[in-house]
């Protein structure tokens, strides 16, 4: 398993990058995961990069479900994890197989795609049927333990559904919070999550709660249309610096 070292300036860089990419992605309601992969990937490298992100959103999801817990609603949270929990099951016992090159270029391509595709779901949501619903949340949980970003995938659902503001932020966040629980435990059961890399995504993970409650009064006071681009710009640099890495690596 790989280890890593930090020196006191990279740690304070990780502060404050959990931080930020928490107000963004609070902001713009995506990004936040994909902006912190992009800063660890070269730390820990990228096989550790799955299993530590999955501690980290855990926290970051867990303290957006509490900001607003007055819109959570329980019963898609419990339809839509009952699928996604399953397929997450399969997605990390295949994961922890995988070579570091072949994630990282996964990490890539997912990273370089995401922008793209989170556009032309904006807009897609319409009122799903059980059927689509099982195969969309079972397709998350299953991406959700091979790559970051896969998220995404559970917003067009969740509109489809009636859900907005508050009500679609925290559902969404309570279904990662369930998964992503699921996660940690099929990662250290297989050895694919250290202890050491266990407590840095702790401390990663709690680096982020700050930055959701700002992100939480700087939504209602800002646009969301200046950060979305930022971020996307800075996902598409990212993945395909990663893809070249994993291709050269490979």
């Amino acid at each position: 398993m790989e280890t890593f070292a930090l020196d006191i300036p990279t740690a304070v860089a990780g502060v404050a990058v959990c931080f930020v990419a928490a107000v963004l992605g609070s902001v713009a309601g995506m990004g936040a995961g994909m902006i912190v992969t992009l800063f660890v990937t070269p730390i820990i490298g990228p096989k550790a990069v799955v299993p530590v992100m999955a501690v980290l959103m855990l926290i970051n999801n867990a303290s957006r479900v509490w900001v607003y817990r007055d819109g959570l609603q329980p019963g898609r949270v419990a339809m839509i994890a009952g699928f996604a929990i399953p397929a997450s099951v399969i997605g990390a016992l295949i994961y922890v197989r995988l070579e570091g090159p072949l994630v990282q270029v996964l990490l890539g391509v997912i990273l370089i795609i995401s922008v793209p595709f989170r556009r032309w779901m904006v807009g897609q949501a319409v009122e799903p049927s059980r059927g689509q619903v099982a195969a969309v949340s079972g397709l998350y949980g299953f991406l959700s333990a091979i790559v970051v970003g896969a998220g995404m995938l559970i917003i067009p659902i969740l509109m489809g559904l009636g859900l907005a503001g508050p009500a679609l932020l925290a559902t969404d966040a309570a279904i990662a919070v369930l998964v992503n629980i699921t996660k940690v435990i099929l990662y250290g059961s297989l050895d694919a999550l250290s202890l050491q890399f266990f407590a840095l995504a702790v401390v990663m993970g709690l680096c982020t709660v700050p930055g959701t409650w700002v992100g939480a009064w700087v939504v209602r006071r800002t646009s969301v249309r200046i950060h979305n681009v930022m971020i996307e710009t800075l996902i598409v640099a990212g993945g395909l610096w990663l893809l070249w890495g994993g291709l050269r690596s490979g």
